[in-house]
């Protein structure tokens, strides 16, 4: 997935809320490209860089030809400018984990790959624009986003919810966030479920595949209509923890497994953030 106009929207408010240093650095987990929908907003773009003090306007190419894969999510043109430009542009230090040799990029495989540690903790802003749904190992992808961001930063992630039958591995529940920002204290700043307008059928090669076990698929999918929706949320890191995994147990949880109690510390002690909080002066 690209960079599209609401991206825009989403750096302002950070702006404005303060939530941005005058320096701020920036990961992209997968280095992004700009989407048609962010070329064509070259006003708002100008509006942005005055925020952010910049004294030359963004460079715009013209929009790349595309097309729909389905619904209305668009393919993409291989020479869609990548978003590292713009990130530079309005002042950021730029650093992104792909494997495609993209410039600034920092060749990590989120399956296996630890944080190195000249980046932990070093960035203000981490973007997962539509990247971890690729990836099998969801325990260390997080894991991973939860380390290269320093205290108080903010991680943003836009990610399929539904549909999206063929572009990754997985699909999330609002459900994942909820219980992740819960294991880690994080701070919820934004959150939205995205729906596309536009439906389509089951896919061909999922029909074809079933159709090897079950020849009624093709019948019974006639009047099957799906859209595409997403999951997108903004959350800060408040608390300077490790990363505790998220986990579906009601908390306050009473477990007897030592290593349960101490994996999941935050879940199973109730009020453990709380705790954590610096006392207030009367």
């Amino acid at each position: 997935m690209g960079i599209g106009s609401d991206v825009i929207d989403l750096v302002g408010w950070l702006k404005r809320g303060r939530y941005l240093p005058d320096q701020p650095f920036l990961m992209e987990i997968g280095a992004q490209q700009l989407a048609n929908s962010f070329l064509q907003s070259g006003s708002a773009i100008a509006a942005l860089g005055k925020l952010f003090g910049r004294q030359r306007p963004f460079e715009l190419q013209a929009p790349q030809s595309t097309h729909v894969i389905h619904g209305n999510l668009e393919h993409l043109a291989e020479a869609a400018p990548r978003s590292r430009d713009f990130w530079l542009w309005l002042g950021f230090e730029y650093a992104s984990i792909d494997i495609d040799g993209s410039p600034g990029s920092l060749a990590l495989d989120l399956n296996c790959d630890h944080t190195p540690a000249a980046h932990v903790g070093k960035y203000h802003l981490v973007t997962n624009f539509g990247t971890t749904e690729h990836i099998a190992n969801q325990l260390n992808a997080f894991k991973v986003i939860h380390e290269l961001t320093t205290h108080q930063g903010v991680m943003v992630h836009s990610v399929p919810a539904q549909g999206y039958f063929n572009h990754g591995l997985v699909n999330y529940n609002p459900k994942f966030f909820w219980m992740l920002a819960r294991s880690n204290g994080y701070k919820f700043l934004s959150a939205d479920f995205r729906t596309s307008d536009a439906s389509y059928g089951l896919p061909q090669n999922i029909i074809d595949h079933v159709q090897g076990f079950d020849a009624s698929i093709a019948s019974r999918s006639e009047n099957y209509r799906a859209v595409d929706a997403s999951v997108f949320v903004v959350m800060q890191k408040v608390f300077d923890i490790p990363f505790v995994p998220p986990i579906d147990v009601p908390t306050g949880t009473k477990t007897n497994i030592t290593a349960l109690e101490e994996r999941y510390w935050t879940v199973f002690q109730e009020g453990a953030f709380e705790r954590m909080k610096p006392a207030r002066r009367r």
